[in-house]
């Protein structure tokens, strides 16, 4: 045997004599990689802030917001899912939106500042604008069918309709907290939500209202009922509340963060997502008892979550950002 040979053989021995005798915790370790995020950013060609989004089908769908005063009253619609966005004229120059709202595929309502409701007939193609009476700012507008509406805004106002917007009521509903958010859960049944923690509910499609008792002092910016007895709603420093007996009872569910909650949407008894400040976006799949931070591209407030069946969602912001999921989010 040559000395190289021998040599050799030595060195793979000593080598594999280091290796064995190693604690394993002196070897080197991979780091985590971070997780990808599956929320894509789609390109909404306004810079706007984007305040509200509704989707008819997983294809067709809106958005508005302002950003008063160089760019007000945008209001963008899609046909393919968000892969491109058009902006839609609305015939309004001072009124800046906050909801978007469609009852089929031609009939939509978008409402804002100034008490400004508009309405289109044909898919967004052209609006006009629907007396109020007020001028109160207008934060959410809900329809329980073609006909019957409500809508809720700054200093307590809650307004009814029963003629599809051509006039409008306003209802009695004993407060001056601004109403930032309406949930309709039942057939003539909704909730309505606001500043210092207020909760209004009704069973007859608006005309009266009356207040729960949700335990908390904090301003609520979103509510959601996933039926007509389980409903969530979140707001100020965090906060997220629940109820499983329509509102008798609300509990305080632990929160994953200290900073403000915009918006919420559940897409089953036990799969909801809440957007944010900073990008936020997070989500629970056992019913609001954990939550999940998921990764976006984006540190922009985000405003307003939508989904269509429990994969496809949308959430829009600041800037124009829109962000879109196939998979929910994961």
């Amino acid at each position: 045997m040559n000395n190289n040979l021998l040599y050799q053989i030595i060195s793979v021995l000593l080598l594999s004599l280091l290796i064995v005798s190693c604690n394993k915790d002196d070897l080197p370790t991979i780091p985590p990689q971070e997780p990808v995020s599956t929320w894509g950013v789609q390109s909404s060609n306004v810079t706007n802030n984007l305040k509200s989004v509704y989707f008819i089908n997983e294809f067709t769908g809106y958005a508005a917001g302002n950003s008063f005063p160089n760019d007000t009253n945008k209001i963008i619609k899609t046909t393919d899912g968000g892969i491109n966005w058009f902006r839609k004229p609305v015939g309004v120059t001072t009124a800046s939106f906050t909801s978007i709202y469609f009852i089929d595929t031609i009939t939509g309502y978008a409402a804002g500042s100034n008490g400004t409701i508009i309405k289109t007939s044909n898919g967004g193609d052209s609006w006009y604008v629907l007396p109020t009476l007020i001028t109160d700012y207008i934060y959410d507008i809900k329809f329980f069918d073609s006909q019957k509406g409500i809508l809720s805004g700054s200093t307590g106002k809650i307004l009814t309709t029963v003629n599809g917007g051509d006039t409008w009521q306003i209802a009695n509903t004993q407060t001056q907290q601004t109403l930032y958010s309406i949930s309709i859960n039942a057939p003539g049944e909704a909730f309505a939500c606001g500043d210092r923690g207020i909760i209004l509910y009704t069973n007859n499609y608006g005309s009266s209202w009356v207040k729960q008792l949700p335990d908390t002092s904090f301003t609520l910016k979103s509510i959601f009922f996933v039926n007509s007895n389980t409903g969530f709603s979140c707001g100020q420093y965090g906060t997220i509340i629940k109820t499983t007996n329509k509102g008798t009872n609300w509990s305080i569910l632990t929160s994953p963060i200290t900073e403000e909650f915009t918006s919420i949407f559940f897409t089953n008894e036990n799969t909801g997502f809440l957007t944010g400040d900073y990008g936020y976006i997070y989500k629970t799949k056992n019913g609001g008892n954990t939550f999940t931070r998921l990764r976006t591209e984006t540190q922009n407030y985000l405003r307003q979550v939508y989904f269509i069946g429990s994969n496809k969602g949308w959430v829009v912001g600041e800037y124009g950002t829109i962000l879109h999921t196939t998979n929910g989010g994961d």
